[in-house]
Parts: structure tokens; sequence; C-alpha cells
């Protein structure tokens, strides 16, 4: 099961949800975690920066001809394919580059429980590359106009991928982040998302114990400090792998 994590505009949790989403699949069986975005927040969550030196990079994935092997993290069953310096060069290959990355990612995915992606904000190669390697596609977004204005293009390039390459491609599916239940164009702007699209539940309210939890390098249900963001963050990443099979019915 490969799951790639996508929007075209930063800022909306998208590496938050890819993190958990490793985390969470880790607990039941292995789990390759793939950086594909330059920031390296990915990586930056699963590794510390200096054990990466020397070892492959996601970067690898489009340009080597063999399989690029990822590297071991602190725990045994998440194996990472970390972001490097060689990325940003990775958009300007041509196509024949994101087949053999598609290619990769799929023979890679046949070791694993499960692939997850994170992606980098913008339409490139990269983007084109996860999206079309995916069984799955997650869409992250802040309940606010500006941040649905930039769901478009993903929509777009999963709709021309569907069409010209992977006709039984699913739809996306979208995850509400950064709510403020308080805020009635909050409460509006999620309401018609989820009258309009496949949105998964429960919506996830804006916390700073996400992040205090990712900077420690665990899942926020592992840091006490809100009892509300555990059990939100856990219930979606579970109804989410169970959904796609990753997770049994019951776990």
């Amino acid at each position: 099961m490969i799951v790639t994590v996508s929007n075209n505009k930063g800022g909306v949790g998208k590496t938050a949800l890819a993190a958990h989403l490793v985390f969470r699949a880790a607990e039941h069986g292995r789990v390759l975690a793939i950086d594909l975005d330059s920031q390296s927040n990915l990586t930056a969550t699963l590794i510390a920066r200096a054990d990466k030196h020397g070892r492959a990079a996601s970067d690898g994935l489009f340009t080597e001809i063999d399989l690029p092997q990822p590297m071991a993290t602190v725990d045994a069953n998440i194996d990472l394919l970390p972001a490097a310096a060689g990325l940003t060069g990775v958009d300007r290959q041509n196509l024949s580059s994101g087949f053999s990355a598609m290619g990769h990612i799929k023979s890679l995915a046949k070791q694993y429980d499960a692939v997850v992606i994170d992606t980098p904000p913008a339409l490139g190669l990269r983007l084109m590359t996860a999206l079309a390697c995916a069984d799955r596609v997650l869409v992250p977004l802040v309940p606010e106009s500006y941040s649905v204005d930039g769901v478009a293009t993903v929509l777009s390039e999963i709709a021309s991928i569907g069409e010209n390459l992977i006709p039984a491609m699913r739809p996306a599916d979208f995850v509400i982040n950064l709510m403020n239940p308080q805020a009635r164009q909050h409460r509006r702007i999620a309401e018609q998302i989820a009258a309009n699209f496949k949105v998964a539940q429960p919506w996830l309210s804006r916390s700073v114990a996400v992040a205090d939890a990712l900077a420690e390098r665990r899942p926020v249900w592992r840091k006490t400090t809100s009892r509300n963001a555990a059990v939100q963050w856990r219930t979606l990443c579970e109804t989410l792998l169970r959904d796609y099979g990753v997770l049994p019915v019951e776990d």
C-alpha cells in the first residue's frame, strides 16, 4: 500500500499527517517513509540530521539505476529514504526519470506493509511521480479559502494521471487540519468541503502538542499534554489505515 500525502499549499500539516501515518502503521507492521520534499521535515522527524550522511537518499529514486536502499531509524519497523540536496534538481529531469522512480517505489513497496510519501508543495516531477504510483492520495487542508484554493492544482494533476496513466486511480481523500471549532468561517468551509469530497473523520483541531511531539520524534498520542489531540490524531490515522487495508479491522 502506497499512500501519498500532498497539497500544493504549504502550512497545512502535510508532513505532520505523513509522520503520524508512519508512526501508527509502524505499530502494526513495517513501514517505509519517503521524503520527497527538499525542506526535509519528515526526515528531521524520523532521524537526527547527522544520521543521514553517507546514506542513500530519495533523489536516488530518480537518478540511480539500482534500487536505493532505505536506511533504518530508531524504530525497528520504520525505514526511511531521506530528503537530500539533490532533490532540488529532480523537477528539471525528463519524464523517463519519473517512470524510473515509480518502478523503484513499487519495487520497494513489496518489502513493506505500507509506504508513506511526503511531497513538495509545488507541481513538478516529484509530485507527479508520487501521485502516479500511489494507491491512495491524502490531501490535508486548513478550512480557509487560501488553503482550499491550493487544492485545485493537485486535483487537476490527479485527474490528468487518471486519464492518461492510471484509469483505476482512486479519488483523493481529504483531511481537515488546524481546525478552530469556534471560528464560524472554519466550520462553514469545512462543511462545504465535506459536502463535496470524501473527508476523513475526525476533523483535527489546532494544537501545539502536535508540533511538540514531532520535535521529540514521536506521535502526539505518546505525548500526554493534550488528550484531545492524542485521541483525534490516533483515531484519524487508524480510520484511514484500516480503510486502506494497512491495519486490520480490529487492531
